[in-house]
């Protein structure tokens, strides 16, 4: 599929680049043309001044000899003609051509008969010019072969160039569809990892409630207080799994953009207090000091109940990748944008992994986070989370200094 959507772009932009050249030579070419048909016409009224002149020498040259004089050294072939009102040559006069009487009567016959002052007379490769003088009707025809062989140069250069240029365009058109595609080739490599991964992580579960399921199917004559234990294996790994399947609904939207950016009021400060409370029996159990600095009032465009769980999965992975006797510092400060930091101490997480802790499904240490209980999607949503409000995540982690988890959010608008 990838390789079709590039070859499409390649194509496309192939297309593009080629037809926009292909305008630009027709727009010079015809351009080109439209000189050389004035030339002939510069021709033709010097002509008509030259023969005029000729019939009367006391008249001058309209425009000066030396301009008629330059116009008719261009070496096209040119002749004069005089005729009455019934089409009867009079006189005719050569420039740069011999004439030929029959040729002379025919091309003024052809010119009067069009009915035009001027124009084409295609069949005898003849451009025409006409001017009356009183029952005097004089004619400028100048050869076409010139303007024509010009043209024909003119548009052979132009085709030379466009076919020069394909390879280029072509060249270029591959270049920027392997940029244009990268994007699509690296959502293409996610989507199909976090379907694998997703189908991982659910077969696990389901094979333990079937094989649950299986144990319960086998002792049917047991009462439910013996089969206990199997029952309350079925209904916590439903719970696993329906939390799992929520999360990737949650991702899912995400992705799709069926969740737009929450408009609404959220206390930051009144949910992380609430968030910290709520942990506080979670970091006794594990030997944990969890401490709080929160500022009062911070308020945020947003929704709070993505908020807190935002919270809630920081202070979660705090608590979980935290050593016993350690400690958990939660941070709100306000004063412009909001920012929450949620820092523990303990071993750092590698720099390697630092890069791709808010990718779906990635684990830093697997075995642990599968002890834990953990997916690899937690750090996933907080990331969704804070970017649906418009915010920055960030983490820092050094040895010594233990891991900090930093968002900053946009303050409430109006606030």
């Amino acid at each position: 599929m990838l390789k079709k959507l590039r070859w499409k772009f390649i194509l496309m932009i192939t297309a593009l680049l080629a037809g926009m050249l292909a305008a630009a030579l027709a727009v010079q070419t015809a351009s080109t043309a439209r000189q050389y048909q004035e030339e002939t016409e510069r021709v033709l009224r010097a002509v008509l001044d030259r023969g005029e002149a000729a019939l009367d020498p006391l008249r001058p040259f309209a425009g000066g000899s030396m301009g008629q004089d330059d116009e008719l050294r261009t070496g096209i072939p040119a002749f004069y003609a005089v005729a009455d009102r019934w089409g009867q040559v009079g006189l005719a006069l050569g420039f740069n051509a011999v004439l030929d009487e029959g040729a002379v009567v025919r091309a003024v016959g052809e010119a009067l008969a069009s009915g035009q002052e001027s124009g084409r007379l295609d069949g005898l490769n003849l451009r025409f010019l006409i001017r009356s003088r009183g029952s005097r009707i004089e004619l400028g025809f100048a050869g076409l072969d010139w303007e024509r062989g010009a043209v024909r140069r003119q548009a052979l250069t132009a085709a030379l160039i466009f076919a020069a240029a394909l390879p280029g365009f072509f060249a270029v058109s591959a270049l920027l569809s392997r940029w244009l595609v990268r994007p699509v080739e690296e959502s293409w490599r996610r989507q199909q990892q976090f379907v694998a991964d997703a189908s991982h992580e659910l077969k696990t579960p389901l094979t333990v409630l079937l094989a649950d399921a299986d144990i319960l199917l086998s002792r049917p004559n047991d009462t439910i207080e013996n089969q206990r234990r199997w029952v309350e294996h079925l209904r916590d790994e439903g719970l696993r799994m329906k939390g799992l399947v929520e999360d990737l609904l949650f991702l899912a939207r995400g992705d799709a953009g069926e969740r737009g950016r929450p408009k609404g009021r959220a206390d930051l400060s009144q949910v992380c207090e609430e968030c910290v409370m709520s942990f506080e029996p979670v970091a006794f159990e594990a030997g944990l000091m969890l401490e709080s600095r929160v500022d009062p009032g911070v308020g945020v465009t947003g929704d709070g109940e993505e908020l807190r769980r935002l919270c809630a999965i920081l202070l979660d992975n705090a608590c979980k990748y935290c050593q016993p006797g350690g400690t958990v510092r939660v941070t709100l400060e306000g004063g412009g944008a909001a920012a929450l930091t949620v820092h523990n101490t303990g071993e750092p997480i590698p720099q390697e992994a630092q890069a791709h802790l808010f990718e779906r499904f990635y684990r830093a240490d697997a075995a642990r986070s599968r002890e834990k209980g953990g997916y690899g999607l937690g750090l996933s949503i907080a990331a969704t989370i804070v970017e649906r409000h418009g915010g920055k995540i960030a983490v820092h982690s050094v040895d010594g200094e233990g891991t900090a988890f930093s968002v900053t959010l946009s303050p409430e608008k109006g606030g």
